[in-house]
């Protein structure tokens, strides 16, 4: 597995979304470095930080079961199967299988000229595979709309979370490279 290969995230706010609802905050695709793309759909969930006694927001969500390009039978009979089940964990981050966590970066303001993520976060496939980090950046649409556009790594073995961090383009980079769009 090349530890350089980057996949994609990206994610728009539901505009059927009303406030105090269940519906989630956000839906998208992702895609792990040299994967298929997967839907999901993430909730904003505020909390208060431990360190500053900020209140701040933090995205919990869950992939679909079945790739976006998998055909109309593979997709039936992935749904057929049990659901996976296969915990991980990241650092002391633990992971139910297709979930997917995004937190505040506490590390983007210590280096501003950087362009460190807005939130960094994790994925677990629940297939085997390794969990996949991930770097997010808060945007606005073309019709200026929020929206959250980064990248999925592998974890560098090794490296610290600022590291990984410092290591990984900008959302500028990652589209002039090809990996996000507009």
């Amino acid at each position: 597995m090349d530890q350089q290969q980057h996949g994609n995230f990206i994610a728009f706010m539901n505009r059927s979304k009303e406030p105090g609802d269940n519906k989630p905050t956000f839906d998208g695709r992702l895609a792990v470095p040299g994967g298929e793309e997967l839907r999901f759909a993430l909730w904003a969930h505020e909390f208060k930080n431990p360190k500053s006694g900020e209140v701040q927001i933090m995205f919990n969500g869950q992939t679909d079961g079945v790739a976006l390009g998998a055909s109309a039978m593979d997709q039936v009979a992935a749904l057929m199967k049990d659901a996976p089940k296969d915990e991980a964990s990241i650092g002391n981050l633990k992971l139910a299988a297709r979930q997917i966590v995004l937190f505040p970066n506490g590390f983007k303001d210590e280096a501003p000229e950087k362009n460190r993520p807005d939130y960094w976060g994790a994925f677990n496939p629940g297939n085997g595979e390794p969990v996949v980090r991930i770097s997010v950046w808060a945007r606005k649409d073309r019709n200026q709309h929020a929206m959250l556009a980064g990248a999925t790594s592998y974890p560098i073995p090794g490296k610290t979370e600022v590291q990984q961090q410092d290591a990984l383009a900008g959302v500028e980079q990652l589209i002039e490279d090809g990996v996000v769009t507009r």
